[in-house]
């Protein structure tokens, strides 16, 4: 089968909460940062977090958002992540198959329980993530992933894929094994990723040139400093930094462009990033150029912000393609 894109990323269990700063401080998190943490320590806050709370729960991870976003428009998706051979996994892999992505890894883990992400969200729309990974951080490499993504046109992963031994292992495997014609599109996640797995981050930039790279100002300031214009450019073909609230920067064709965002009244930035890249991808697989592929994912991005959710519903998501119109 052939595949417009094919996603490598953790498969996490979202599980939200939305509370004040002062709760967020008590848990010992690093504010509006991504921390691993133990599953016994993600049921102490759950505990705490539950008794003015209820919890919503999405089945989550970065690269499979951005994939519900790029199937759900119409590109055709496979998925390669790890999950445990438990409730949780199947309620997942249900999820994949209900936003139209198709699981590409059949081997379940029966030792380690389906990854959690736990989002603590405050009124200011920050988010605070204590994650579990579980199984999706014990990836075993499987040489029939390299028939499926030399067989798609664009191969995808994020920063997270790359904090665990097992994963980082699986994935340079895989990038060994991919034909060149394949495109490469990155997203950098975290600069916690970037700070603390930096040679795993390098070694993935010496496998493979990065085609589409997709990132925020922290991130790329963490990867190469204040200057990531310049810097940026030795790195990957066409880059975006985006900003929060303010202009994002767009690298393509050797020439720079300011992204200019919507004026929305957000409540939840969980979720924007990954849209963004989804949206961006999915508009490429169509024959747009990255700038303008950019600018679906801006306004993609714009919507998400006012939902409570890191996905949208199936019809949002056509309404996103139905309303978008380009300056």
């Amino acid at each position: 089968m052939k595949f417009d894109i094919v996603g490598v990323g953790n498969a996490l269990v979202d599980e939200t909460y939305y509370v004040s700063r002062d709760f967020v401080d008590s848990t010992g998190l690093p504010f509006n940062h991504f921390h691993p943490v133990t599953h016994e320590q993600q049921e102490t806050i759950i505990s705490s977090a539950q008794k003015n709370n209820a919890a919503e729960i999405v089945c989550g991870g970065s690269t499979t958002n951005s994939l519900a976003a790029a199937a759900n428009y119409g590109s055709v998706c496979g998925h390669i992540c790890q999950l445990g051979d438990d409730a949780m996994g199947q309620v997942y892999e249900k999820d994949l198959i209900d936003n139209g992505i198709i699981s590409l890894n059949q081997f379940r883990h029966n030792n380690f329980k389906t990854g959690r992400c736990l989002v603590l969200i405050t009124p200011n729309s920050e988010r605070t993530m204590g994650t579990y990974l579980g199984a999706s951080e014990q990836l075993k490499f499987d040489t029939g992933f390299i028939d499926h993504i030399n067989n798609s046109k664009i191969i995808f992963s994020e920063g997270y894929q790359l904090t665990s031994s097992e994963n980082f292992e699986a994935f340079v495997s895989i990038l060994e094994s991919t034909n060149q014609e394949v495109k490469f599109a990155f997203s950098l996640s975290d600069p916690f990723v970037i700070e603390n797995f930096r040679d795993r981050v390098e070694k993935i930039l010496e496998l493979k040139r990065i085609d589409y790279l997709f990132c925020n100002l922290e991130e790329a300031k963490s990867l190469v400093g204040d200057n990531f214009e310049d810097s940026l450019k030795q790195i990957t073909n066409n880059f975006v930094v985006t900003n929060g609230s303010k202009p994002s920067t767009v690298f393509s064709n050797g020439q720079f462009k300011q992204l200019s965002p919507f004026e929305v009244k957000a409540i939840d930035s969980n979720g924007a990033g990954d849209i963004f890249a989804g949206s961006t991808l999915h508009k490429i697989i169509e024959g747009e150029s990255f700038f303008h592929a950019c600018e679906f994912g801006n306004y993609a991005s714009s919507i998400i912000v006012q939902e409570k959710s890191p996905r949208l519903s199936k019809v949002k998501y056509t309404e996103i393609v139905t309303n978008f119109k380009r300056d």
